[in-house]
């Protein structure tokens, strides 16, 4: 396996791995908090609860998954800069 050039100075510059990691965070705060998932949903007014459809949850991870793909194929201008630098050895 051959890595990008330049991984480490433009890794956190990206915006798949930036959607990837709050999927991740958003997934293991639902999976270790679930009571409080529920208090926080049932907090909110029955009016704003009215706006998010029935099954809104079963779509969150096709949703994060097709975003990472979107943006990754979007020029990142910023994590590219980083990566030739990082190709030229200077930073």
């Amino acid at each position: 396996m051959k890595l990008i050039d330049g991984w480490r100075q433009q890794a956190l510059r990206l915006w798949s791995v930036r959607i990837s990691a709050l999927g991740s965070i958003l997934w293991g705060a639902v999976a270790a908090f679930p009571d409080q998932m529920l208090a926080l949903w049932n907090m909110m007014p029955a009016e704003v609860r009215g706006f998010v459809p029935e099954r809104a949850g079963t779509w969150v991870g096709f949703v994060l998954f097709a975003l990472v793909i979107l943006v990754r194929l979007i020029p990142q201008p910023k994590a590219q800069a980083a990566a030739e630098g990082a190709s030229d050895g200077s930073r």
